[in-house]
């Protein structure tokens, strides 16, 4: 995906008119919007794998590739005088594509069939953004509770976890310089059981970005991400609840503010390594709108 949209985007941007202030360093994860502007806020991001990791965290092919084009979409707007809550709401969908494992995974962008593909709604949702704290400047806390749409998403093949999910995040941004900024992020991401033969599991996913500004309008940054997932684990002889999965995810990127109100993003994720979880990569576009 990274390939296929790059010359569109160097067109975009060398035709892109200058702007006017900088969104990317005033609005960054943990600002708030003020009342009544709004942002909308899509995110694509195609997951590709063809193995996985056992419990040894030793590679396991998969005899196929398995490629999922995951879609966020938010809205969120500015509520309170005092800049400290924002509502919103969260739409997310999944394309999912099971195919040759010398496919290429730019095919789930096509109508391509595979082995098994399918499209569906996995969760809509409200969400609230605040800052507890207005004393700890660069601090905030987002909020997120996800209804599932579609039905059976984990059968027969995975689409997308058929679950309620809780999704919580506490969002650090620190200013080290006019350049440069560490942003911080650590969540709870609870799922929910839909039916009798699932079961509970959350995961506590912390990142870390560090991001250099060359000039107002972008931004290049590098981020590190470390997910452990925790779950009851039923053996022959007894249930305990523990660790059971964990990856670890290292990626670069560019922010671009096109115009004043619109940014873009472009990254790269890699899963450097996990147990029992996956073995792949990611490629990602962000699309930022700011009113």
């Amino acid at each position: 995906m990274k390939r296929y949209l790059f010359g569109a985007l160097l067109l975009f941007f060398a035709n892109a008119l200058s702007a006017q202030e900088s969104n990317l360093e005033k609005y960054t994860p943990s600002v708030l919007l003020e009342k009544n502007r709004w942002e909308s806020n899509t995110f694509y991001s195609i997951y590709t794998q063809t193995q996985v990791t056992d419990f040894d965290g030793d590679n396991v092919d998969l005899g196929q590739r398995q490629t999922f084009l995951n879609a966020m979409y938010q809205f969120t707007y500015g509520t309170s005088k005092s800049g400290r809550i924002n509502i919103g709401l969260d739409v997310w969908a999944t394309r999912a594509l099971y195919d040759s494992d010398e496919g290429s995974p730019l095919r789930v962008l096509t109508f391509a069939e595979g082995d098994f593909s399918r499209t569906a709604i996995t969760g809509i949702g409200p969400r609230i953004r605040y800052v507890p704290f207005p004393s700890i400047k660069g601090f905030s806390v987002q909020s997120t509770f996800l209804f599932p749409v579609a039905r059976d998403l984990e059968t027969p093949q995975f689409t997308g976890h058929d679950r309620y999910t809780w999704f919580t995040q506490f969002f650090y941004d620190l200013e080290l310089s006019s350049n440069w900024r560490v942003f911080l992020e650590a969540d709870v991401l609870y799922r929910f059981k839909r039916n009798q033969d699932q079961v509970d599991f959350f995961r506590l996913p912390v990142s870390g970005f560090l991001s250099y500004f060359p000039t107002p309008r972008t931004t290049i940054f590098t981020f590190a991400q470390y997910s452990p997932r925790f779950q009851t684990i039923s053996n022959e002889v007894d249930e305990k609840f523990g660790l059971s999965n964990w990856f670890t995810q290292v990626g670069a990127g560019l922010r671009y503010q096109v115009k004043p109100k619109l940014g873009l993003e472009l990254s790269y994720g890699n899963f450097i390594s996990s147990r029992q979880d996956g073995a792949g990569y990611t490629l990602n576009l962000g699309i930022r709108y700011i009113h």
